[in-house]
């Protein structure tokens, strides 16, 4: 699925992910180090009107940061200069959710956010090419072929884009002036920088509505932005549908070129995911399925998958959550 989706498979392969697993690219031993550049989106911050000037911003920052900083060796160095790999990413999107009163099972609205982020920032990297140039191994790559994200032909955003006429001009502008950046987003856990900026990580929904998060330091509180008057549009991933999890990125990762830092987290407790079944738990066999529906759909890969233990489940007592303060 990486490889396929790879827009420089004239200069080599990708043997593997990063740590988070949402970016990767082209690596030679020796010559060719890959490197994050990342910055993300608050989703819960920003209105629709905003994202073709945010996404434009994201770009020229992390495009100007290859430029003005410098790696620790020499490989990284070359690989920076010869694919100019960035990753404009997102957090919030449970938030920008439950503001806009939509949920997980929105896959059309989520989709169409997606769309319009990859598109905006797609023609930010386009632009910058004909400022300042295209990526060192544009020629002969996928890009230079018309395809575009994931190295998709342009009639598959004719079929599933709304906005078909915006891709076409695209793929012809950057066949024209190339593009700068050969990688351009990719979306990070954000589990620590969400905590800063006062939103829900990634593009996952919260593990829990309250919870307290231990850290080194001490315990701090967290709850998401909107939860006063978006209580229930927030679902909890402790007790959440995974394959609706999964559903979700799979929609995302159409319109994202690199990948997903996608965490699972499967609630082994009875009563969780089976209501005809009380009785039941979550099995082996649930979990296989889940991943390998995972990858037909397209999910590039898994980072962690975390498990709520069988009877460490606080919440599952008599009290009710409507009566909740």
């Amino acid at each position: 699925t990486i490889n396929r989706a790879n827009p420089n498979q004239h200069q080599g392969y990708i043997p593997a992910v990063n740590l988070c697993t949402e970016s990767f690219s082209n690596v030679e031993i020796g010559n060719a180090a890959h490197c994050c550049n990342l910055d993300s989106i608050n989703l819960a911050n920003v209105e629709e009107t905003e994202l073709p000037n945010i996404c434009r911003l994201a770009v020229r920052i992390l495009d100007n940061t290859i430029d003005l900083t410098t790696p620790p060796f020499d490989a990284a160095h070359t690989h920076n200069h010869k694919y100019r790999t960035i990753g404009v990413g997102c957090m919030g999107l449970a938030d920008w959710l439950a503001k806009r009163w939509l949920t997980y099972n929105n896959l059309k609205e989520i989709s169409n956010l997606f769309e319009d982020i990859g598109y905006y920032c797609t023609h930010a990297s386009m632009e910058l090419a004909i400022e300042r140039g295209a990526y060192a191994a544009f020629d002969g790559s996928e890009w230079s072929k018309g395809k575009l994200i994931g190295a998709k032909p342009v009639e598959w955003f004719v079929e599933n884009s709304q906005h078909q006429e915006r891709w076409i001009a695209l793929s012809q502008d950057i066949q024209q002036f190339g593009i700068r950046n050969s990688h351009i987003s990719a979306i990070a856990p954000n589990t620590s920088s969400s905590l800063v900026q006062g939103c829900t990580a990634s593009v996952l929904p919260v593990h829990s509505k309250f919870f307290y998060d231990k850290w080194a330091k001490g315990t701090v509180p967290i709850a998401p932005p909107f939860i006063k008057d978006n209580f229930w549009l927030y679902h909890e991933n402790k007790n959440f549908d995974q394959k609706k999890v999964v559903k979700a990125v799979a929609t995302i990762q159409q319109w994202i070129d690199t990948g997903i830092s996608m965490e699972l987290l499967f609630n082994l407790n009875q009563g969780v995911y089976f209501p005809d079944e009380p009785e039941r738990t979550l099995k082996a066999k649930d979990i296989y399925e889940t991943l390998v529906m995972a990858w037909e759909l397209g999910c590039k890969a898994v980072y962690y998958i975390r498990t709520v233990q069988r009877d460490n489940f606080k919440e599952l007592d008599n009290t009710c959550i409507a009566c909740a303060n």
